[in-house]
């Protein structure tokens, strides 16, 4: 019975927390940030793809993008993106590759500040380290999923392959379904966990986990993916109140939950630092 009261007390503190570093403003800048660099990453995503003859893969990506969102939020975003992506002539994507990474390493810097703020500081780095931090943080990000979904897309001939001279009988579509989840939650995870790691402040006392922020924040955004789509069904009647902009404000709105669970998965990593920083403050009281 203690465990379960003190994780929801744990939970509470981090909500507390979270609302005391102002994180609904935070999440409002970095859904807006995270929006304007949604295409030009998606620009980049798909010429780094085409550079290193994967462009198979790259449309894997966007298939998975739009899979893993709302039907509303993902019917906005389908038709230009695919536009963008289909007319847009290689020599202009490759010429802007350099100006969409630059932008979209600004949505890195509004996340590195929502969790700096967490930690309760606002002690930030020279610009250029944070925007060559940013830049890197995009680079490896398009290529992970770049890796991750080209596995995908030859994975059913490798899966072919070990079903054919396998001796085991087993149901193997289930087992490819689960390998094909357990790579996209992977993908994801590992992305959470290296943005958690990198953009913490450099003076921290102990060593702080990522982890679990990262876990709790994939947990709020399953719920967010679930639920959101019953909320434009019910409560949701965006066309009435903005016209025309409803499909904008929708999507803005979808990038504002995940920004919530973001910053609140940053809480999460902060509350159980400053335990461990406790618990080794009594451990070395002379400290």
């Amino acid at each position: 019975m203690e465990k379960p009261v003190a994780f929801i007390k744990f939970l509470f503190k981090a909500i507390a927390n979270f609302n005391k570093h102002d994180g609904m403003v935070m999440a409002g800048h970095l859904a807006f940030l995270g929006m304007l660099a949604l295409f030009p990453f998606i620009i980049f995503l798909v010429s780094l793809a085409g550079t290193f003859g994967q462009s198979e893969s790259g449309i894997e990506a966007l298939s998975w993008l739009f899979d893993s969102m709302p039907t509303d939020v993902a019917s906005v975003l389908r038709a230009p993106i695919e536009q963008m992506v289909t007319t847009t002539n290689k020599g202009i994507m490759t010429f802007s590759i350099i100006g969409a990474i630059w932008v979209s390493s600004s949505a890195i810097d509004a996340a590195r500040l929502a969790i700096v703020r967490a930690y309760s500081t606002v002690t930030r780095r020279p610009y250029l380290r944070r925007r060559a931090e940013g830049l890197l943080l995009v680079i490896m990000s398009a290529s992970s999923i770049i890796l991750g979904m080209t596995a995908l897309v030859f994975g059913p001939v490798i899966w072919n392959t070990i079903i054919k001279y396998s001796p085991v009988n087993a149901d193997w579509a289930f087992l490819w379904n689960l390998v094909r989840l357990s790579t996209s939650f992977g993908l994801i995870f590992g992305a959470l966990c290296l943005a958690y790691l990198v953009l913490r402040p450099r003076s921290l006392k102990v060593a702080g986990p990522v982890a679990p922020g990262a876990l709790g924040a994939i947990i709020l955004w399953m719920l967010v993916a679930n639920t959101f789509s019953l909320y434009l069904k019910y409560f949701g009647n965006y066309d009435v109140t903005y016209g025309s902009l409803a499909g904008a404000i929708i999507a803005l709105v979808f990038f504002y939950f995940l920004s919530v669970g973001f910053i609140l998965g940053a809480e999460i990593n902060v509350e159980l630092y400053h335990k461990r920083l406790v618990k080794l403050e009594k451990n070395n009281p002379s400290d």
